[in-house]
This record gives structure tokens, C-alpha cells and sequence, in this order.
């Protein structure tokens, strides 16, 4: 069974965002063979521009970006009242971040896709709570 049957009011729609196109494509194509409905942005200030046009289940975001790092791009989604609880899952090749941020999973890379698709799926049903 896919998310998608999992879900019987619409399939979820997840925002992918990351400048290394490869990631952020290959990341939407599994998802979408899950049953979601993906966008892709390829750096903070597209990922933003989509997020605030879209209604979304769930951000997976990169940290080091151009013109907008995945945090600043966080701090700009929670300040807009219908994304401030949205979750995300930012994931990065540097370090964990610092700061503290709520509804928000760190998941390194190189990732293994099968986890983090099961990380998408449970933050999902889970209402949106990060699992």
C-alpha cells in the first residue's frame, strides 16, 4: 500500500529544497512513487516563494543553500501563521545545527532514502508531528 491509499482525503504534498538538483529530484521521485504530490525548489528563495503558494504537509529542506540557507528559510516559513507548525525535515552534509527548532528532524547525509522515506510517511500520519 502506498501513503497515498493511506490517506483517503488527498495524497500528502511534500516541498523538497535543495540546491544539488539530483538530491532534491531524486528525493520527489521517490516520495511520489510513495503516492505523494512533490514540489522541487532549488534554493531557499524558490523553496519560500512555493511554500507560501502551496498547501504543504511537509518541507524537506537542505541547509547549505544559495541566496537563502535551509535555517533562514525555516525562520521565514514559521513567521507566516499557516506554516508555523508545518514540519520539516532538514537535512545537510555539515554539521547539526545549533539552534533548536520546533518541528523540525535533522537527518544527515549521505542518507539512506528507504529511511527517510519512512521518516516522511510516519511525520505524515503522525499528524504532522516529527517522529
Amino acid at each position: 500500500m502506498t501513503v497515498g491509499q493511506r490517506f483517503a482525503e488527498r495524497p500528502p504534498v511534500v516541498l523538497v529544497i535543495d540546491d544539488e538538483d539530483y538530491v532534491a529530484d531524486m528525493i520527489a521521485s521517490v516520495l511520489e512513487l510513495e503516492g505523494m504530490v512533490t514540489h522541487v525548489a532549488y534554493n531557499g528563495h524558490e523553496g519560500l516563494a512555493q511554500a507560501e503558494r502551496l498547501s504543504l504537509d511537509l518541507l524537506v529542506i537542505d541547509i547549505m543553500m544559495p541566496y537563502m540557507s535551509g535555517i533562514d528559510l525555516i525562520l521565514h516559513v514559521r513567521a507566516h501563521p499557516p506554516m508555523q507548525d508545518l514540519p520539516v525535515i532538514l537535512i545537510s552534509a555539515g554539521a547539526r545545527p545549533q539552534e533548536q527548532l520546533p518541528h523540525v528532524t535533522f537527518v544527515p547525509k549521505p542518507f539512506d532514502m528507504d529511511e527517510l522515506v519512512e521518516l516522511v510517511v510516519g511525520t505524515i500520519r503522525s499528524g504532522g508531528r516529527v517522529v
